[in-house]
């Protein structure tokens, strides 16, 4: 007759309560930092603004040491104070994401009429490898006289 092996009971060792209870903490801790990370991420990146800004294209240029961005200047009109020779330039900073608006706005730049419209959108946030500002060009437009 078969001889019958006595049921196991061997039980597999148990972890000791403080243990568990710091390897629980410790998953918390790094799903909490990685939904702040993305949620921080998602956040950054929303748009905040979307338009229109038209002017004088003065800038354009290729800058960073490590990260290489695109960055232009648009002089968007003076403002006169009330009555006085005194005039300020509104400028306006930008950044370029995009290869195909960047070489646009260099072909631009090279020409006679630096006149243009951009399309942009204004980020919350920027990263330091996208832009220094945080305003996007996605979109140029050159305005005729």
């Amino acid at each position: 007759m078969a001889e019958q092996l006595p049921p196991s009971t061997a039980t597999p060792p148990k972890t000791h309560p403080v243990k568990s209870f710091f390897k629980k903490l410790l998953y918390t801790i790094m799903t909490i930092f990685v939904l702040l990370v993305v949620g921080s991420m998602l956040y950054w990146n929303s748009t905040a603004e979307e338009g229109y800004s038209a002017g004088l294209l003065i800038n354009f240029s290729k800058k960073g040491l490590v990260f290489k961005t695109y960055e232009g200047t648009l002089n968007s009109g003076s403002v006169s104070a009330t009555g006085g020779s005194n005039t300020s330039n509104n400028t306006w900073t930008f950044s370029v994401a995009d290869e195909e608006v960047a070489a646009q706005l260099n072909t631009i730049m090279q020409s006679a009429d630096k006149n243009v419209s951009l399309h942009y959108k204004e980020k919350r946030g920027i990263f330091p490898w996208k832009g220094e500002t945080n305003r996007f060009v996605d979109a140029v437009e050159v305005v005729k006289n």
